[in-house]
């Protein structure tokens, strides 16, 4: 039996004071000192979504924030940027397969997280991305959208997924655990993550060359929603607007920092905003660490 490594409250911004000082300005870039990545890449769903697809919610989400602490400036994949561009693949909708997408509203939904990194090994081949394994992090996040697959399918998925962004240079990742406590989730996150854990030791088995480990991304959204109010959160059940694309009311709420939620089921920037730091002290703790 694998358990689900829970974080220690002591990991969480427990405190307004400590919110301050995590968030604040001098917070955003590496610590002195910390050897840290130059390249971050990022694959996954709506929950890390920064532009590649749709945006579902008010602004950057968690992934664009840890970006941020690491002094990087993480751009929405296909990028015209130089080759040395940190990308976000990550597309509102994606399972962990294949998947064409659809447009609604001009917004992309649906592609697919194995479209996603072939992409990425694409641009690769084509040096069109270019990167050092050593420095580079690959963020993987992805099952959310996958309650019509069975739980084997969406391990070997993303297990395939590593190999093929191994194949292609990558030797440093972090792979999310999902959400248990968020109620359009948790059904799926309660099924997938005691397998989910497995991966990294399989991986590592399969490529020794390889640092690889769980990130509880999801369980910080967890302990955001249960300690709301240690956050200044208000309102954890409603939206704070509507989606446009879908025909639904867009106005914002009054105060949408206050909200866990901005669209049904998709946390505010605010809530990222949380997450994103503490994955970057996640990272400098327990991480794969950059040469």
């Amino acid at each position: 039996m694998i358990l689900i490594p829970m974080p220690p409250r002591s990991l969480f911004l427990a405190s307004l004071p400590l919110v301050s000082v995590l968030l604040g300005g001098t917070a955003f870039g590496a610590q002195p000192g910390v050897p840290g990545y130059d390249r971050l890449y990022v694959f996954g769903d709506s929950y890390s979504d920064s532009g590649a697809g749709y945006i579902d919610g008010d602004g950057p989400t968690a992934v664009v924030y840890l970006a941020r602490h690491l002094g990087l400036n993480l751009v929405p994949a296909p990028s015209r940027e130089n080759p040395q561009s940190s990308l976000n693949f990550a597309v509102s909708g994606a399972r962990t397969d294949r998947g064409a997408g659809h447009r609604i509203e001009g917004a992309l939904l649906g592609y697919g997280m194995r479209n996603q990194i072939e992409d990425f090994e694409a641009g690769v081949r084509a040096h069109r991305i270019e990167f050092n394994p050593g420095r580079a992090l690959f963020f993987i996040a992805g099952g959310l959208n996958d309650s019509r697959l069975a739980t084997t399918t969406t391990i070997e998925n993303l297990k395939e997924e590593i190999r093929i962004l191994h194949s292609v240079g990558a030797r440093r990742f972090m792979l999310a655990l999902l959400p248990m406590s968020l109620p359009n989730f948790s059904q799926v996150g309660r099924r997938l993550n005691p397998d989910l854990a497995r991966i990294p030791q399989e991986i590592r088995t399969e490529f020794p060359d390889v640092q690889i480990a769980l990130s509880s991304w999801g369980l910080f959204m967890d302990y955001v929603m249960r300690d709301a109010v240690d956050y200044g959160i208000e309102n954890t059940t409603s939206a704070c607007a509507g989606r446009a694309i879908f025909h639904e009311d867009a106005t914002p709420c009054q105060q949408p920092s206050t909200y866990f939620y901005y669209h049904a089921g998709h946390p505010s920037t605010a809530v990222h905003r949380i997450v994103g730091g503490q994955l970057y002290e996640e990272l400098l703790s327990a991480g794969p660490k950059p040469e």
